[in-house]
């Protein structure tokens, strides 16, 4: 008998049961290897152009009022700019995850989402970068070996919902053999920015800087997935 035209073929590659539409497009965003600096590019661009508005405005309102204060107030400006600036990267934190997960987010939903974390966004920022000043006065070269350690940071912060000392020492644990890796991401940026010097390449160089902004969240979720799951403890036998 032939099928009928109402007939539906039969996917030969079920879904597993309790998998999501949104999980599948999240492993999407990941990498399966790590594709390098530039590589990672597109897996970046991908997560930005879901949310592309909310990261596009959240950047504008970093860049104007943390200039503005620092232009206007001087030195009480800094303080004010690390208060708004504390705030737009919890925002950034959250709406760069949420593209990589495949899910939209908009900038009003992302400020609200990241108002619990502004306080120790704040301490974390304060931390991190004490730290960072402390490396560089210690000739410099301890800079190198630390700043790339403390990365992934802000993303335990947010995503696992962390204090400030156990995001710090989360993201000193989970870079260790993947410094080669933020510094590949710190690489491709720079020749991003060197863009800059010709008038023409300004506007490349800004479009590819946006697109690149979530290069370091992807590098957060590739870690995460590649580690191994942790065993269970062996249970002790019966007496």
């Amino acid at each position: 008998m032939e099928p009928t035209a109402d007939a539906k073929p039969t996917n030969p590659n079920p879904p597993s049961t309790g998998q999501t539409a949104e999980a599948a497009k999240s492993l999407s965003g990941i990498p399966a290897t790590w594709p390098g600096g530039f590589g990672v590019y597109k897996y970046s661009k991908q997560a930005v152009q879901l949310n592309l508005g909310t990261v596009v405005l959240l950047w504008i309102i970093y860049i104007a009022v943390d200039g503005g204060f620092n232009l206007i107030l001087k030195q009480s400006g800094s303080l004010l700019g690390l208060l708004v600036g504390s705030l737009m990267t919890a925002a950034l934190t959250l709406t760069f995850l949420a593209g990589i997960r495949g899910q939209r987010l908009e900038i009003g939903e992302a400020l609200s989402k990241a108002l619990p974390f502004w306080l120790k966004m704040i301490g974390l920022t304060l931390l991190v970068t004490i730290t960072v000043i402390i490396s560089l006065l210690l000739l410099i070269i301890p800079f190198f070996f630390v700043f790339p350690r403390l990365t992934l940071s802000y993303y335990y912060l947010v995503d696992k919902q962390m204090g400030v000392m156990d995001a710090y020492k989360a993201s000193w644990d989970a870079t260790q053999g993947h410094v080669g890796k933020v510094y590949g991401i710190v690489g491709a940026t720079i020749l991003m920015v060197l863009l800059m010097v010709t008038i023409i390449g300004i506007p490349f160089s800004i479009y590819f800087l946006i697109m690149y902004s979530a290069a370091t969240a992807v590098l957060y979720e590739f870690i995460n997935k590649a580690k191994p799951a942790v065993a269970p403890a062996p249970t002790a036998p019966a007496q």
